[in-house]
């Protein structure tokens, strides 16, 4: 962009000996973009090239690297991922907590922007009022050549995420850091053309009477709109307004810059606008095969759309939404764009898939916020007062429209050990996996030839589980009861039929917020080498009606005063307006020591001996009367413990998975950096490297 280059061809033009041309710094920025491109890409065939062998590994230790080579690319990784993973602790200024990027993202557009930077003023002296005009032309030449990256990243049929293995959603972060650099770009452009013409008092009158600044200065002043309004808190006020707006903005902005650029670099807006086409036409072109049920006349015979779902109330101002055999295939902890203009026309939002593939429906839990998501649960519930009641039927079928599925993680099936922790909704990303890991266990137990192709030894190389959700709420728990029942039984059937069954897995449930839970109370069930007793607890009668598949999740562990395993009891605070919460962070699951709230106000800390004397979780105290959860906590967990202990028994390399609020997320990064570096993982110690998703949760 420039504000007075259309009268020559300046990309051409000579700045002084040994100065590049515009033309060959435009390329030079595109080459080092290619280059960082190309390096995502080798990685991520590298990655794909590993996760094939592990599973062809017919060793014990199959995650773990072998040779040579792969030991030096573990190493390098293990460097990497520790600096890229590092997260400053958030900054709180008073009601606002400021949290920051990781320390590899922000590197990454420190290095873009540096780039820009010098190939703004290779060479250039800022000070020469005589040499202002060639600034102007140089960073409008470097600022427009940005525009075909920007769109890069920002399109959801991603090439970059499809080379780099990586999902648009992480690369949306990218997008808007790469827009706001080319603000910065354009600003200065913009600066010294004003610094130019302030030496005759010209700008006014450019402002007034020149035509390309008027189509320059407007495109600065919609970029400047665009970049204010894509922060996260403003985002947030409103996401149907955000697309709109942000839909109806970059149009101006595209018309704006093309009428203000020369004919020289008009191809660098052609190819964002040929981007954007490309976008939209492989969406609609997959939106239509999804949608259209000619395509699917196996699934729907009657129908002239492919999809129909049942809208449910659950507690917590939750809707379960559920399409019977969809259109389309999926991997596990990826999300659709759905639709459904019968309940909130014209608006598509993003939800992770609850279901794994095999469940042959799509599950999606929804919290109701504002618009779309507030009306599906008006939708859902006005037929019944009475919100929450796990036997409210669904509403009757109603057409919705899926685009999708998109989100990309590496298997966690490669993995020795798999660490999932989830907030509240963030359960809908991690039980998933977690699932998907079981299954494959399942059927390697079963035996079935038919299931494990040809050029694999095994389906999974992951030999232990540990699984965190932490909820507010008891209520919350009746979203997966069935799932996590299912999944135990499943793990105990393979520990029946295999006497060497050796995989292990664990799962916690802290509950933070609930009056039904003072005191705290803890229950356990240990899943390592045999089945569960029986529920002590539950009357006779009572256990007669509970299927043989429920009795696998059922039990209740007396807290006695000698035990360290199952006394866990933690600190209450008192929410305004009615309510307990648990503010304590559990260090050991074992071993604690805490104190008690009322609801109505603080109680007195009870003594020691009162506080682990405590009767087993009975079946009434939860929802749900026929399922106790393993390790059910009151409290808070401690991401870095429980880390730590699953590092320790590694045989190869780990995957920590996270999903939920900032905080949770945060808190998670800095416990894997903290280990790595204390583990040495790339000092030659033997550790193994660890490997961390963190799935954003919300906008």
């Amino acid at each position: 962009m420039s504000m007075s280059m259309g009268d020559m061809p300046a990309g051409s033009m000579s700045m002084g000996d040994g100065v590049p041309s515009l033309f060959t710094l435009q390329k030079m920025y595109w080459a080092v973009v290619g280059s960082a491109i190309g390096v995502a890409t080798l990685v991520n065939v590298l990655d794909r090239v590993i996760a094939s062998h592990r599973l062809r590994d017919s060793s014990l230790t199959p995650a773990k690297p072998k040779s040579l080579f792969f030991n030096i690319y573990a190493t390098i990784t293990a460097i990497v991922r520790e600096v890229g993973y590092a997260t400053p602790r958030p900054l709180r200024l008073g009601g606002l907590t400021l949290h920051f990027p990781p320390l590899g993202r922000v590197l990454i557009m420190l290095a873009n922007l540096v780039v820009v930077m010098v190939l703004c003023f290779y060479k250039l002296d800022t000070l020469d009022p005589w040499k202002w005009e060639n600034v102007g032309y140089r960073t409008g030449f470097i600022g427009i050549c940005q525009l075909p990256l920007i769109f890069l990243l920002a399109g959801r049929q991603n090439i970059i995420g499809f080379l780099a293995g990586m999902s648009y959603v992480s690369l949306n972060w990218y997008h808007r850091w790469v827009a706001r650099t080319l603000w910065l770009t354009a600003t200065i452009h913009m600066g010294f053309w004003f610094r130019n013409w302030d030496r005759w008092h010209y700008i006014t009158y450019q402002l007034y009477n020149d035509p390309l600044t008027k189509r320059g200065f407007a495109a600065w002043i919609i970029l400047t709109f665009i970049v204010i309004t894509s922060f996260a808190p403003i985002r947030r006020l409103s996401y149907e307004f955000f697309v709109i707006q942000h839909l109806v903005t970059f149009i101006g902005f595209i018309v704006a810059v093309w009428m203000h650029a020369p004919d020289e670099v008009k191809v660098w807006v052609w190819i964002p606008i040929g981007l954007v086409v490309f976008d939209r036409l492989a969406r609609y072109t997959w939106g239509a095969y999804a949608n259209l049920a000619i395509f699917h006349r196996k699934n729907k015979t009657n129908a002239f759309w492919t999809h129909s779902a049942t809208f449910t109330p659950r507690p917590g101002n939750v809707t379960c939404v559920t399409i019977e055999n969809p259109g389309i295939r999926w991997q596990p902890g990826q999300h659709v764009f759905l639709t459904c203009h019968s309940v909130a026309p014209l608006q598509c939002h993003p939800f992770t898939i609850a279901s794994i593939p095999e469940d042959n429906r799509m599950k999606f839990f929804i919290r109701a916020e504002n618009g779309g998501t507030r009306r599906f649960f008006r939708h859902a519930s006005k037929s019944d007062s009475i919100l929450g009641d796990e036997q409210v039927a669904g509403m009757s079928d109603t057409t919705v429209f899926v685009e999708g599925p998109y989100g990309s993680i590496r298997p966690l099936r490669q993995f020795d050990s798999v660490i999932l922790l989830a907030g509240g909704m963030g359960a809908t990303f991690t039980i998933p996996l977690l699932r998907d890991v079981v299954l494959a266990w399942k059927m390697e137990s079963n035996g079935s030839k038919k299931q494990i192709p040809s050029r694999v030894t095994r389906l999974t190389a992951t030999k232990r589980l540990r699984f965190v959700w932490v909820v507010k709420s008891r209520s919350q728990l009746t979203y997966f009861d069935s799932e996590l029942r299912a999944l135990l039984a499943d793990v105990n059937e393979c520990r029946h039929t295999h006497s060497h069954f050796e995989k292990e897995i664990e799962i916690s449930i802290y509950i933070t917020c609930d009056e039904k839970l003072d005191p705290p109370i803890s229950t356990s069930l240990p899943l390592q080498t045999q089945p569960p007793p029986p529920l002590e607890a539950f009357s006779r009668e009572e256990s007669k009606n509970i299927s043989e598949k429920d009795n696998i999740s059922i039990h209740s562990v007396s807290a006695d005063p000698t035990s360290t395993r199952d006394t866990v009891v933690t600190g209450r605070g008192c929410l305004p307006g009615g309510g307990c919460c648990c503010t304590t962070q559990i260090e050991e699951e074992e071993i604690s020591t805490a104190c008690a709230c009322t609801c109505s106000g603080s109680a007195p800390v009870q003594s020691e001996k009162a506080a682990l004397d405590m009767k087993p979780l009975r079946s009434e105290d939860l929802p749900n009367k026929t399922i106790i959860y393993p390790n059910i906590i009151s409290g808070r967990p401690k991401p870095r413990t429980i880390i730590r202990k699953v590092l320790e028994k590694a045989e190869g390399e780990s995957a920590v998975v996270v999903c939920g609020p900032r905080g949770l997320a945060d808190d998670v990064r800095r416990s894997v950096v903290s280990l790595s570096d204390e583990r040495a993982v790339h000092k030659g110690t033997g550790a193994q490297g660890i490997y961390l998703h963190v799935e954003n949760f919300g906008l």
